[in-house]
């Protein structure tokens, strides 16, 4: 009886987390495959093929037995790898089957209530098709007219301080200082919102009469202030000539 021929592959065994090279019979391959040692995926029947032949010739003979015992070897590993390599339909599960009648159903009901909402919006288009609306009118250029200079609001400041000073003995000065609480500190936002009330209540008022509330230099510092970015702002008008101002409130659009 003719011995039982012996294949040689390449780097198909797991072994040791490596992949070794295999010789042996195709019986022992089948054992391996079963045992998850090889992979079908790594096994290349043509090279089988082309060592049992080579195998043939060396023996100078056909010997049917072994031929038809190879072919029955070959066709099922051929069986096997075919199973492997075919893609088999997955079965969805009844979570899956349940997510996708979800996402139906949701689908559905969209598709329903845009059809539903279709005709009234298309009556909607047709009315605002022959619609047409005035354009935004051009806006009346309106800029102050600032008729007084720097100098003369400085200087206008400075009477007022010059009012607030009186001489006094320096010991008396420093009594006074002592005794006196500490200052307190204004600012030009809270001060602008003082005089805008006051001008909304009188309607105008002297710049004098302004200052002469002043108690202290901070809040005339404040009230000045506050004067000059009112009038840049344009909320207010300063008219008059020099040493006789009045302040009055700029008319906004919807007051006019």
């Amino acid at each position: 009886m003719i011995q039982e021929p012996s294949y040689h592959l390449e780097g198909v065994v797991h072994a040791r987390d490596e992949l070794e090279d295999f010789t042996g019979p195709l019986d022992l391959i089948l054992m391996l495959l079963a045992k998850d040692k090889i992979e079908i995926r790594d096994i290349q029947i043509s090279q089988l093929l082309d060592q049992y032949l080579a195998y043939l010739q060396k023996m100078q003979e056909m010997d049917l037995e072994i031929a038809s015992e190879f072919v029955q070897m070959a066709s099922h590993l051929m069986y096997i790898k075919t199973k492997m390599l075919l893609t088999e339909e997955k079965e969805p599960t009844e979570l899956e089957v349940l997510v996708s009648a979800l996402e139906q159903l949701k689908n559905r009901d969209a598709i329903a209530a845009v059809r539903e909402i279709a005709p009234e919006i298309g009556q909607l288009a047709e009315v605002g098709m022959k619609m047409q609306t005035r354009g935004p009118l051009p806006l009346p250029e309106r800029p102050y007219d600032y008729r007084h200079t720097p100098a003369e609001l400085l200087s206008a400041l400075a009477q007022i301080l010059l009012r607030g000073t009186g001489e006094s003995a320096p010991e008396e000065n420093e009594t006074l200082r002592r005794a006196a609480p500490k200052p307190i500190i204004f600012s030009v936002r809270e001060k602008s919102e003082q005089l805008l009330g006051l001008l909304r209540k009188n309607g105008h008022m002297s710049l004098g009469s302004m200052f002469g509330i002043c108690k202290s230099r901070s809040e005339l510092v404040a009230t000045f202030l506050s004067v000059l970015e009112l009038c840049s702002d344009g909320h207010i008008r300063v008219s008059g000539e020099e040493g006789n101002y009045d302040v009055s409130r700029a008319l906004t659009d919807t007051e006019e």
